[in-house]
């Protein structure tokens, strides 16, 4: 689902993406109310900032293609895991990076060509430990290197789909901060029997980590270190 933050009238970009795709304005909430508001044939949320991220995950799961934030404040939608574009039209929306959920990939997985030769999807999910080194997490700072993730990424996705009996491929990993408990990256392989699945799933988790150009940093208690070149070392 592609994220964008509009400027200008939300209500009429949303027509124009109905055609392309299922579209849904979220508008922030004023005076500190939220719903939910149900149309003739369409839905929208009045939310608050600090549940903006459940909202579009919940939003992800239903099968929404874009998401319009409507009176949001740029730094209000700085911390959601993804990078989100303002926008003054339609064919800006398509720019967006996309806001997945592990519901979400599963289901674009089993709707997508050579899932009807398949029976097993194979799952890793990396989220942030509470204990690090012995150390109190507080958070995660994640940052990527815009100009090429997308493109190694692909690549990898690309060298897994190469294994025998695959048929699909997802890595979808999350940037910005992020706290204890909340997931970081989801690795999902779909093959035409579990036999087919491990070793391609192993492959794909080892090449994300030493291939994504992604850095983390990790906020302790007591201090911070930048650990992706350790957790290369210890295979964490």
């Amino acid at each position: 689902m592609k994220v964008c933050l509009v400027k200008g009238d939300a209500r009429k970009i949303k027509e124009e993406l109905d055609r392309r795709g299922r579209a849904i304005v979220v508008e922030k909430g004023k005076g500190g109310e939220e719903g939910v508001v149900f149309g003739e044939s369409s839905v929208s949320f009045s939310v608050s900032p600090m549940n903006l991220r459940d909202v579009l995950e919940v939003l992800a799961d239903l099968g929404y293609d874009y998401a319009l934030l409507s009176g949001f404040m740029r730094e209000e939608v700085s911390n959601l895991g993804i990078f989100i574009p303002e926008i003054e039209s339609a064919e800006e929306a398509e720019k967006a990076e996309d806001c997945e959920t592990l519901k979400s990939i599963l289901r674009k997985l089993k709707e997508s060509t050579g899932s009807e030769f398949c029976g097993a999807m194979g799952v890793f999910i990396g989220f942030v430990r509470k204990i690090s080194e012995g150390k109190e997490v507080v958070r995660l700072e994640y940052e990527k290197y815009e100009d090429i993730f997308d493109r190694v990424r692909k690549e990898i996705e690309e060298e897994i789909m190469r294994y025998e009996g695959v048929r699909g491929v997802r890595i979808y990993h999350r940037v910005g901060t992020l706290m204890p408990g909340e997931d970081i990256v989801y690795v999902v392989v779909m093959a035409e029997h579990r036999k087919h699945l491990w070793e391609p799933l192993h492959r794909a988790v080892e090449l994300f980590k030493a291939r994504l150009p992604v850095w983390k940093k990790e906020v302790y208690v007591d201090g911070e270190v930048w650990a992706h070149d350790r957790d290369l070392k210890e295979g964490s």
